[in-house]
């Protein structure tokens, strides 16, 4: 019996230590969450205030924005040429987000008409912007498969992809995965 009761009370007490580290630890990951939680917070105030000094504190998805990629100019929707942001693939939004999504308006470069000059090949990003439209008009089942484009220009519009950040769209990857072994 003495066994019995020296191996509950030895049992109890490392429940007790376990309980007590278990106790440790989640209090340790909350003053972590709370530390995180003030982080997003004075990102997020810094991301306003940026917006404030440097873009459209009124943007809008449904604003038209008007384009001169090179002398082409494009109209589109931003909340189109923005979808990209809350994709489960993307951690983060893509360039192209960024570059239109209203917290830059005051810096880009705009041409004489008042449209975001962008020094671009015109045809090439057409084909990203029609991609774009297709992929918000689409069902979840059904999406686009790559933008396309003239044989040509292929490897402008691969470049384009990676340069706004929308390799990470699997279609996309697959896309530029064919084309680097082509060029092998």
């Amino acid at each position: 019996m003495d066994q019995l009761e020296s191996a509950k009370k030895k049992l109890k007490t490392a429940l007790d230590e376990h309980e007590r580290a278990c106790g440790n630890i989640i209090h340790e990951q909350d003053e972590m969450e709370s530390k995180l939680l003030e982080r997003l917070k004075l990102l997020d105030e810094n991301k306003l205030k940026c917006t404030a000094e440097n873009g459209n504190m009124n943007a809008s998805d449904n604003d038209l924005i008007e384009i001169n990629a090179a002398g082409k100019i494009i109209a589109a929707k931003r909340g189109t040429l923005c979808q990209l942001k809350g994709m489960k693939n993307l951690t983060k939004g893509t360039r192209f987000e960024a570059l239109f999504s209203g917290r830059w308006d005051k810096k880009l470069l705009r041409d004489g008409s008042g449209r975001i000059f962008l020094d671009v090949n015109g045809d090439c990003f057409q084909a990203i912007v029609d991609y774009l439209n297709e992929l918000a008009i689409s069902s979840e089942d059904e999406r686009p498969i790559t933008p396309t484009i003239e044989d040509d220009y292929k490897p402008i519009l691969a470049q384009y992809m990676m340069l706004f950040g929308l390799t990470a769209i699997p279609q996309i990857s697959q896309l530029l995965k064919h084309q680097e072994k082509r060029r092998q």
